[in-house]
């Protein structure tokens, strides 16, 4: 044999060696994954996490015609009013801790309220709150705008986004209510009014954020920016570095787009380091418009994310790819074709398990030290950890119960987990901790997932909240709008300060 095709074969063989162990991994995690997405629980019947199962008495599916709807719920409002009857408002309900749900109540079905119609001058969308944004997405990309704020997928419903005051990975940008500019709201008398910074001002900070307890969402203008092109850019950081880092990477940068960071969860250097990734504005004249293509959803992203559950290699080989490969291993990609990205590619298919979503709002300059406090948490329940990313967030200036009071670093961890009451302790007792040591930071936690946290926990991260309930109250004195959310907090505040 010549030293050339020795040397073909030495080649070949030290391929194989590297690719083998993780394709042969990786079709093992194809094989037991499940074929397709669980289906979602029926609205009034449980959420996003999987943990809430109730029964509401009565599912009203909304009208997708904006009068009529108008007429269907001042009717059902005013009826429950006065039956002393309790409604809550279901849009996609990837909420987690049955902020959609009021057990043995009417719960509304949002969805089909999903009507809209782009002013392109002024550049403001006009939507119905069911809308889901896999469908404002793709309805902005023909006409070559971009929602400005969102989540980082698209399943989620605008009514929804506005209700939890969602941020995304738009950097250096305030949560979802800066792009609110007015919304249409049923109130509990059965009327409606239109909300804004100069009209209804008080009810406009209140229910962005408010999680539903002040009336349902109609229609409502959202600011949108123009569609652009980016490439990911990814740069290699220490936590206790990554305040400082991110500042000087982002800062006063007309080329960055968007930002977001991941710590790592790989055991071989779990949370000792951490990408930022920018994404940086590719110039240059290209399509703004239809650049959305029919790509079915990555099977390998699914399967390297999923691939991390019960397995140090998995978690290992996801660090390993990001790291090397990036998120959009060097593409140049639209926004829409960022943000038109579904949850459930990485959902779990199981139905005897679930994914379970917490987030802490850390003030910039202490996110090191959270750091340094929750991962001996970590080391110490070993909870099956599947992500960290981190997201800036500029202060709120709209919102009542806002979380952002300063710029803060959300971290949103994801966590897999079975579906039984004593996961779900463990689970409990893991928050609390991770909170007291949020709390430490002077940060707080994030309110749309599971009611895990105390009384006391609830008060000293939203000191506002006797305040809010007691709005609440007077907006609302016959609890027409309420949820499982606010029996768990709301209901014991005012039943206090009532004593």
């Amino acid at each position: 044999m010549n030293k050339a095709k020795l040397l073909l074969l030495l080649v070949c063989a030290a391929f194989a060696a590297v690719v083998a162990p993780p394709a042969l991994f990786l079709a093992n995690v194809w094989r037991h994954d499940g074929s397709a997405p669980l289906t979602a629980p029926a609205p009034g019947t449980d959420d996003a996490g999987h943990m809430n199962t109730r029964h509401s008495a009565r599912v009203i599916p909304v009208s997708s015609d904006p009068a009529e709807a108008e007429r269907q719920l001042s009717a059902l409002v005013r009826q429950t009013a006065i039956s002393g009857g309790h409604i809550s408002i279901s849009g996609a309900h990837h909420s987690m801790g049955g902020h959609t749900i009021y057990p043995d109540g009417v719960v509304l079905d949002m969805l089909p309220f999903n009507r809209m119609s782009l002013d392109a001058e002024r550049r403001i969308l006009t939507v119905g709150a069911g809308a889901r944004w896999s469908e404002i997405v793709p309805y902005l990309d023909q006409r070559g705008f971009a929602v400005s704020v969102m989540q980082t997928n698209n399943d989620f419903s605008v009514g929804g986004s506005i209700s939890v005051n969602c941020h995304g990975w738009q950097n250096d940008s305030q949560p979802i209510c800066s792009t609110v500019e007015s919304f249409r709201l049923l109130i509990p008398t059965g009327d409606i009014i239109r909300c804004s910074r100069t009209e209804n001002q008080e009810l406009f900070s209140l229910v962005l954020g408010g999680y539903g307890l002040f009336g349902v969402i109609l229609q409502v203008e959202l600011r949108v920016v123009a569609n652009e092109y980016y490439v990911a850019e990814p740069h290699f950081v220490k936590p206790a570095d990554y305040n400082r880092v991110y500042h000087e990477l982002t800062r006063n940068r007309a080329d960055v787009g968007m930002a977001y960071g991941r710590i790592n969860v790989a055991p071989s250097s779990f949370m000792e380091n951490a990408i930022i990734t920018l994404l940086k504005r590719v110039p240059g004249d290209r399509p703004t418009t239809q650049t959305l293509t029919d790509e079915k959803p990555s099977l390998l992203k699914r399967l390297v994310f999923r691939g991390g559950i019960g397995s140090d290699y998995g978690k290992n080989l996801r660090w390993w790819l990001e790291k090397n490969m990036g998120e959009t291993a060097g593409k140049v990609l639209s926004r829409n074709q960022i943000m038109n990205e579904p949850a459930n590619l990485y959902s779990s298919r199981d139905p005897a398990s679930t994914d379970i979503l917490h987030e802490y709002f850390i003030p910039a300059a202490r996110l090191g030290e959270f750091v340094e406090k929750s991962r001996p948490i970590f080391l110490k329940y070993h909870p099956e950890l599947l992500n960290i990313t981190v997201r800036n967030v500029e202060p709120d200036q709209d919102t009542f119960m806002r979380y952002a009071r300063e710029e803060v670093f959300g971290l949103v961890l994801l966590f897999h987990q079975p579906r039984t009451p004593a996961a779900d302790e463990a689970m409990a007792a893991l928050t609390r901790e991770l909170i007291d040591a949020a709390l430490a930071c002077g940060g707080r936690y994030y309110l749309p997932y599971r009611p895990h946290a105390t009384a006391a926990q609830f008060l000293q991260a939203y000191p506002q909240a006797p305040e809010f309930f007691a709005k609440k109250r007077q907006y609302d004195p016959n609890g027409v709008f309420e949820n499982l959310f606010f029996l768990n907090y709301g209901q014991p505040l005012l039943a206090a300060a009532a004593r």
